[in-house]
């Protein structure tokens, strides 16, 4: 068991993980890539395709939504719920985005954002995931920049192409914990030949997964960092206080929800 408590709590915009937040997050990391690779201001234009589940029920599960908001530079764990239709009024009025937050292109989704509802994966014919996606940017003479083809595998997780392919050294995992578990079995014996509370046995491996991702080279966008970051606080502080805006978040939402009137 190294899947991190971030991991399986994500916070994110409604009203899926899989067609909402997934999408996101893959969207978001396309813009990143291209601002990373120095190619952000040669772009003009963005063509994003659909497959499978996600055209055939992406409205319904507001993949359009998310695929705008992840291009314009923001996260499903960090954008404020109550600004959203606002962003979304404003792109698709002027048929115009800030890639990334900081580049216009020109962005009208009748051309650019496509649910190709006869087609289930992107490589034709070829068996993968339901839910994929393929994100290509294009510059003034129309000449292909970027190509990055994800999948949304479920509970706001996505990967790339490279990364689902089993066969591929970027799909090898390197993060490791103290204390590996598979089992409930196993977590208890655990925690009982090391006079561990298991409280103490999961912080001991949340500790160890928030280090290592802080020292790679990539940090894993699967695995945001912890919500209250501090350049002063201990690895163990930081996730309590991580622990305690996800309670929160878990709060306001109901209260939001309670409060709000509408579909």
């Amino acid at each position: 068991m190294n899947t991190s408590l971030f991991e399986l709590f994500k916070i994110g915009i409604g009203p899926s993980s899989s067609h909402t937040v997934g999408p996101m997050r893959a969207a978001l990391r396309f813009a990143r890539e291209l601002t990373a690779a120095a190619q952000l201001d040669s772009v003009t234009n963005v063509c994003v395709e659909l497959y499978g589940s996600l055209a055939l029920t992406g409205l319904g599960h507001a993949t359009d939504r998310a695929i705008l908001l992840g291009l314009s530079g923001y996260a499903p764990d960090s954008i404020d719920p109550a600004h959203t239709d606002d962003l979304l009024a404003t792109t698709r009025r002027d048929a115009r985005l800030l890639l990334n937050g900081t580049h216009a292109i020109a962005f009208r989704e009748s051309d650019h954002l496509l649910f190709l509802r006869d087609q289930m994966y992107p490589p034709p014919g070829v068996p993968t995931h339901p839910n994929g996606l393929r994100l290509s940017a294009f510059d003034a003479q129309g000449s292909l920049l970027r190509e990055a083809v994800f999948y949304s595998i479920g509970g706001g997780f996505i990967l790339s192409a490279d990364e689902f392919n089993p066969d591929s050294p970027v799909a090898t995992s390197s993060r490791s914990v103290p204390h590996p578990f598979a089992s409930g079995d196993e977590l208890l014996t655990l925690a009982a030949s090391n006079k561990f509370t298991i409280a103490d046995l999961v912080m001991a491996n949340e500790v160890a997964l928030l280090e290592a991702d802080r020292s790679a080279a990539a940090p894993s966008i699967n695995r945001p960092s912890p919500l209250t970051p501090s350049l002063s606080a201990t690895p163990q502080a930081e996730i309590e206080a991580s622990i305690i805006a996800l309670f929160e978040t878990m709060r306001t939402s109901a209260e939001r929800g309670i409060a709000t009137a509408g579909i």
